[in-house]
């Protein structure tokens, strides 16, 4: 198995390297569509969709056309949480006792309750910590729009969902092309247009969106938006301003880089890490991009307009329009990669970057973690050295940033941390 790793050579190198990713498979099996609980590959689902985490650290899975949520620990092991598989329909109840039809997006609230798009329906529906199916807000089988009390709201088509600190449920009203919120038993218009899709920025209604998907908060209270048609991801104030945050509204395409050249195609989903990175679920590319908080564009694994089910590291994993994903409570992610029907469970590339002191005889390296996993630093003082050094012992990560110091980095060294396996 290879090993992930980063590698920096002192005094030669002009700002932090990094490695590659390590794409795994956590459940289902590629290309097989089905309806089957178990563990690992004994596991299957019929695209699945968006993808949460409770507190305890279970994944659930919206299973858009077995019409269920489905819930998936760390090892693997796939029960259905909520929802008849391979039976869609409207009816409130516990666990298979409960219909949906092809539920798209999920949320959790502060008390452990989960809220789910039902996309066919045009409802939204909450499922309490027990399994127990309730509808939040809309009316079952008419898709329209229409603001006012929960019951009688009308969606179109909703698919992201997100909740925010308060308690309040918005809801990328994809179908209306605008963002709901359900807040005290009524329902609003949050930000767009309503049935008017474009791309225009403004406040609240004056603003435009193309088919919004993916949504979720950051730490200060803003809501970012995967809007899909526009290739774009937009950013909306807690007063409603709406802005461009990357690409570029009708361009889609692959580029890397700064938030404003950077270009996507039809982003789905999206997550933010514990530092603050948004990851993004960039489904037609094939790939997950990442955003950091400098407002940088980058690759984290897959290849752009590439379609595949293949696993493994240093950029051979591959996707089939991957749609949901979540940041674990470790740092890595979990991607549903729905039209290859699996879980994937993703080690995000991670930076090396060194500071000398003491007139060049100390060298620190730091790298961002996955916490729990273990991890080598080595060097040598010559690239054509067949053998690596070890520098110290190997270091098993308890928060998401590890370091150490090399106190006799003299001359030309060259260094490189491994993620064992």
């Amino acid at each position: 198995m290879k090993k992930l790793s980063a590698i920096l050579i002192l005094f030669a190198l002009a700002s932090a390297l990094r490695a590659q990713d390590s794409v795994t498979t956590l459940a289902g099996q590629a290309l097989v569509n089905g309806a089957a609980n178990g563990t690992g590959t004994n596991a299957l689902f019929s695209d699945p969709a968006a993808i949460v985490a409770d507190t305890g650290g279970n994944y659930f899975i919206a299973d858009s056309r077995n019409h269920a949520v489905r819930k998936v620990t760390t090892g693997g092991a796939v029960t259905t949480f909520a929802g008849k598989l391979g039976v869609s329909g409207i009816v409130n109840g516990t666990g298979a006792n409960a219909l949906f039809n092809t539920p798209s997006g999920l949320a959790f609230d502060s008390g452990g309750n989960l809220f789910v798009s039902d996309t066919g329906n045009s409802t939204i529906r909450k499922i309490s910590p027990a399994g127990a199916v309730t509808t939040f807000a809309g009316v079952a089988g008419t898709s329209g729009f229409l603001d006012g009390a929960s019951g009688s709201a009308w969606f179109n088509s909703p698919l992201g969902i997100a909740v925010s600190s308060s308690g309040a449920v918005f809801v990328a009203d994809g179908g209306n092309h605008c963002i709901r919120k359900i807040s005290g038993g009524v329902v609003s218009t949050f930000a767009g247009s309503p049935q008017i899709w474009g791309s225009v920025n403004g406040t609240g209604t004056n603003a435009q969106f193309n088919g919004p998907c993916g949504l979720k908060f950051d730490a200060h209270g803003n809501l970012f938006v995967c809007d899909a048609n526009n290739n774009t991801i937009r950013k909306i104030t807690t007063n409603g301003i709406v802005t461009t945050f990357a690409g570029a509204a009708g361009q889609d395409g692959v580029a890397d880089g700064d938030s404003a050249t950077a270009r996507f195609r039809s982003p789905a989903e999206l997550a933010f890490d514990q530092k603050g990175n948004l990851f993004v679920a960039d489904s037609f590319n094939q790939t997950v991009r990442k955003i950091s908080t400098n407002g940088i564009v980058s690759t984290v694994c897959g290849a752009a307009g590439i379609s595949g089910a293949a696993s493994g590291t240093n950029g051979v994993g591959r996707f089939f329009n991957p749609y949901g994903l979540v940041v674990a409570a470790d740092g890595s992610l979990v991607v549903a990669d729905t039209y290859n029907e699996l879980v994937r469970a993703v080690i995000v590339p991670f930076k090396l970057a060194f500071q000398v002191t003491g007139a060049a005889h100390s060298a620190t390296l730091s790298w961002e973690t996955v916490v729990g996993k273990m991890y080598q630093v080595q060097f040598k003082s010559d690239l054509t050295a067949a053998a690596w050094t070890n520098l110290g012992a190997p270091m098993t990560a308890t928060d998401f940033t590890l370091s150490v110091t090399d106190s006799a980095a003299t001359g030309t060294k060259i260094y490189r941390v491994l993620l064992l396996p």
